[in-house]
């Protein structure tokens, strides 16, 4: 397996903790992330670092399966999980006060699945995510706005 790392960021005006506590609700996720197609059997209540869930995840439209754990949450600071199974993989979202808003920035590092890592465009897959990462963050930017 191939690991890759991906980051991308976003102003959302917002307070830093309303961004990590919305983030932080896995019921939350399916508005934003394109990419998730399901989430089921979540364990704990939001924000518990003590969460599991299992989830389905759609990449280069093959779709993978795995669960996932919260291990880090800091009230308006950061929240982390990670995921096992199809897709191994770290998502760490960091908040920082910008102005009266927050800069969220997303790190990702992930195992590319071994059916994927071979495949020709590899260079293509990673600026797919990356450009799917950012409209993820920009409709969680929208959605975080509009309330």
């Amino acid at each position: 397996m191939s690991k890759q790392n991906l980051q991308v960021s976003v102003a959302i005006d917002r307070d830093p903790e309303d961004v990590i506590r919305f983030i932080a609700d896995l019921r939350n996720r399916m508005m934003y992330l394109q990419s998730l197609k399901g989430a089921s059997n979540i364990q704990g209540e939001p924000g518990q670092v003590t969460k599991s869930w299992d989830w389905k995840w759609d990449l280069l439209g093959q779709e993978f399966t795995g669960s996932a754990r919260t291990v880090h949450y800091a009230p308006g600071r950061r929240y982390s999980f990670v995921t096992e199974g199809g897709i191994k993989s770290q998502f760490n979202y960091n908040a920082e006060p910008d102005g009266s808003g927050t800069k969220l920035t997303v790190d990702v590092e992930a195992e590319i699945p071994a059916e994927l890592a071979g495949h020709d465009g590899l260079d293509q897959l990673l600026a797919g995510a990356k450009e799917r990462g950012q409209q993820s963050l920009e409709k969680l930017k929208s959605l975080l706005e509009q309330n």
